[in-house]
């Protein structure tokens, strides 16, 4: 009962929320935000109707039951060949299901990944792949349990996206979406926590950091904090009597004569 309900969901959100399925790369904002902020600039963020789903620093998230996923705020950028994400199972509660891969915009919000039209999900319970729908198994490999490391792995020229499981690639899909707008997701129906690395952080998967598979560099450039020429232009000093005089362009540390000097050394 529960199932049809919630595939019943996923076709009226579907209706209600058209599917943004063009290509691109990122617009010059966001390519802004990445610039500053690197692979941090890929964060996650629960919606309104996600209920009892908790995310810290952006990508440290935790669930508490019931069908929920989170789509990253940013796509793929679509301009290297790879782009590869991993998802550490921190913990998982016995009988929770954990679904991660890639999603169009706009995917629902009380739906795992994979179970829903244009996006792929790995799921931990059994190991296989879903393609869009509940019943499209497309691949099969081993179940994940806790402490797991999972990997996602996008390449938009081919539209083929690969998993792995502990640094190991365990499976690998085709889709018909090159250069198509995608971005990660995570699921999952019940409690668990999931700490993602979009690649502030070396990855378990070892040749995806020797070939720089991350979305961005791990750390951005942020500008230089601003120069202050003068004490006396400072908020935390503006109410000194003397910071209007204790500052300025020509000021020089006080001379000594000879005299003066040498009696200081004197003893």
């Amino acid at each position: 009962m529960a199932a049809q309900r919630n595939y019943a969901y996923a076709c009226q959100y579907a209706e209600a929320h058209p599917i943004d399925d063009s290509t691109g790369l990122l617009s010059s904002s966001d390519l802004e935000l990445v610039a500053e902020h690197g692979a941090g600039a890929w964060q996650f963020e629960a919606s309104e109707e996600n209920i009892g789903v908790s995310v810290r620093n952006g990508t440290e998230v935790e669930f508490t039951g019931g069908e929920q996923s989170l789509v990253a705020n940013l796509q793929f950028p679509n301009q290297q060949r790879v782009y590869y994400y991993e998802v550490r199972l921190t913990h998982l509660a016995h009988g929770t299901n954990v679904a991660v891969g890639i999603a169009m915009h706009s995917y629902p919000p009380l739906r795992l990944a994979g179970w829903a039209r244009n996006s792929v999900g790995y799921h931990t319970c059994d190991g296989s792949v879903y393609h869009s729908h509940p019943l499209d198994r497309i691949r099969n490999s081993r179940p994940a349990y806790s402490s797991d490391t999972l990997g996602v792995g996008w390449r938009p020229r081919s539209g083929k996206v690969f998993f792995a499981i502990n640094g190991v690639i365990v499976s690998h899909v085709r889709t018909p979406w090159a250069q198509k707008r995608l971005y990660p997701i995570v699921s999952a129906d019940g409690p668990c926590s999931l700490s993602v690395n979009m690649g502030t952080r070396a990855f378990v998967l070892s040749h995806a950091n020797m070939r720089y598979w991350a979305v961005a560099p791990p750390e951005g450039q942020r500008p230089p904090p601003p120069l202050y020429h003068c004490a006396s232009e400072s908020l935390l000093l503006a109410a000194s009597p003397s910071a209007s005089s204790a500052c300025s362009s020509h000021d020089v540390p006080p001379k000594y004569d000879e005299d003066h000097h040498t009696r200081f050394l004197t003893f």
